[in-house]
């Protein structure tokens, strides 16, 4: 079966960039000859946004930037994440594999029992897309969150340390050398703009963010943006891959991050604020009254039209593919149904991929990978295992079949299938499943509901089956999973259908996941 690829109309300017203090732009630069088929890649990843924050899939906010690239290319309505939460999911779009594959996480949970999967996945010790990149002569680069483990321990320091004492601050640079020697062993020639983990948590309890003190917990965006334009300013002449992670619309509020210090960052206060071509203060102005979730799409997206127009001005826009996409959504993050699961993705390509065009078919984060390697020529090394297909046929207009796509975070897992019917199966391990059925209630984290720990992300409230251990839902007429079908006679064959899918799914995983990798 063959998908059709719908076009949507209409053209969005850049006003809000302008607005926010660009310098002019300059003639664009002739680009730099390299081999064929050696195209740049971007991949911008970003943290806890919505796709309705973006104007292009229905919202409400000033995103110009972001919207550009649907305008320019193309947008996927059903892409997914395969495990919604921040550490799995880059996890996925590093490797191209599902998240109970890590080795970091089959330390917690060893291969032939049950695994619940949170926060524990990451790539140390193994191999991934940057480094098949390399390996293929690519240029790699990194500015922004990493989140996926660090080879050496930091220094942790008192929350209320100052960083300008002379002890804590070279505690806090010892700890960010650190961490960019941890990423460069993963396969990142540059790194600039990181941060090992989120800068802060916000709220009335903060947590304690890595070895970051209290006063540090804010976003600096144009410290990301800065790393990134360095980066591709210096690898103008060669083929490159850049992976961007921003650090919002993730918590803390982004109105308090835009009213701190811009020197502050994750290596300490930085001598001077970083050096980009916007104005903080322009955006104060023009996010004030607004939610601090629209503060943040807004401030990220003015950095995102930075990073594009440098692209314009070096002459690299034509040759550089770029993907915008999200780790996980909110409503639901931590869980299977669509709000934290189906998440944003853009794909540009000048020339290659068709403008203005709208793509239906199920795809995948674990899919970005294997495109990657596949839009540069690159053959997958043998040493490097994907679960992902290559969404390039679907990009470029050739044939392009996707039967269903797999999901799996904490004690859940799902299968959504072309014709729009997703099941989700809650299974706790037999410890757990027996308090379970004693009539006690535990998020699928394995906490006990309720308490200190729990951890739901509003799910409990948001998905009236949330604590049904069997759902089917029907997304073609119930998008929001309001009704929960698995006890309706009439999808019986379905449900059964659907249980037979992720048997096949669960039986190629490590872990054991309740009957359906019984023997």
């Amino acid at each position: 079966m063959t998908h059709s690829i719908a076009t949507t109309g209409g053209t969005i300017g850049l006003a809000a960039i302008a607005l926010a203090g660009l310098a002019a732009s300059t003639a664009p630069a002739q680009p730099a000859s390299r081999p064929a088929n050696r195209p740049n890649v971007i991949l911008i990843y970003t943290d806890d946004q919505d796709r309705e924050s973006l104007g292009c899939y229905g919202g409400d906010a000033a995103t110009p930037a972001m919207d550009s690239l649907a305008r320019d290319g193309m947008r996927f309505t059903r892409f997914y994440v395969a495990a919604p939460v921040c550490t799995p999911s880059r996890y996925n779009v590093l490797s191209g594999r599902y998240a109970s594959r890590s080795l970091r996480q089959q330390k917690v949970c060893p291969p032939g029992g049950p695994i619940n999967i949170g926060w524990d996945a990451g790539v140390l010790n193994e191999k991934i897309l940057p480094q098949a990149l390399q390996e293929a002569g690519y240029v790699t680069g990194l500015s922004g969150k990493w989140h996926v483990g660090l080879y050496e321990e930091p220094t942790y320091m008192p929350s209320d340390a100052d960083p300008r004492e002379p002890k804590i601050k070279q505690l806090l640079l010892d700890n960010y050398a650190s961490t960019v020697r941890s990423i460069k062993r993963c396969g990142f020639d540059y790194v600039a703009g990181a941060y090992g983990l989120n800068p802060g948590s916000g709220g009335k309890t903060p947590l304690k963010m890595f070895w970051l003190p209290d006063v540090l917990h804010k976003h600096n965006m144009e410290w990301v943006t800065e790393g990134a334009l360095e980066f591709i300013e210096q690898n103008r002449g060669k083929p490159f891959f850049l992976y961007i992670a921003p650090t919002l619309p993730h918590a803390p509020p982004a109105p308090d991050s835009l009213r701190s210090d811009p020197r502050i960052s994750a290596k300490g206060y930085l001598d001077t604020p970083p050096n980009v071509p916007l104005s903080r203060q322009d955006i104060i102005e023009r996010t004030r009254g607004m939610e601090a979730k629209q503060a943040a799409v807004y401030w990220l997206d003015v950095n995102v039209g930075v990073i594009l127009k440098k692209l314009d001005d070096l002459g690299l826009a034509e040759n550089t593919v770029v993907f915008l996409a999200s780790d996980n959504g909110r409503t639901g993050k931590f869980c299977c149904y669509d709000g934290g699961a189906r998440t944003l993705l853009l794909a540009r390509w000048k020339g290659k991929i068709p403008a203005g065009k709208v793509a239906h078919p199920l795809a995948s984060n674990i899919d970005l990978a294997p495109t990657i390697l596949d839009l540069c020529g690159v053959k997958k090394p043998a040493d490097l295992h994907v679960d992902g297909q290559s969404l390039k046929p679907l990009l470029t207009g050739g044939d392009y079949h996707r039967e269903s796509i797999f999901i799996e975070i904490t004690t859940e897992r799902a299968v959504v299938t072309d014709d729009g019917f997703k099941y989700i199966a809650v299974r706790y391990p037999p410890d757990i499943q027996e308090k379970v059925d004693q009539g006690m209630k535990y998020d699928h984290w394995c906490r006990p509901y309720g308490g200190s720990e729990s951890n739901v992300m509003g799910a409990d409230t948001a998905f009236p089956g949330y604590f049904d251990q069997d759902q089917l839902y029907d997304l073609n007429t119930d998008p929001n999973e309001q009704r929960n079908l698995a006890r309706d006679p009439k999808y019986r064959e379905r449900l059964d259908a659907m249980k037979k899918r992720l048997r096949e799914y669960s039986a190629r995983l490590p872990h054991q996941f309740g009957e359906f990798t019984s023997k």
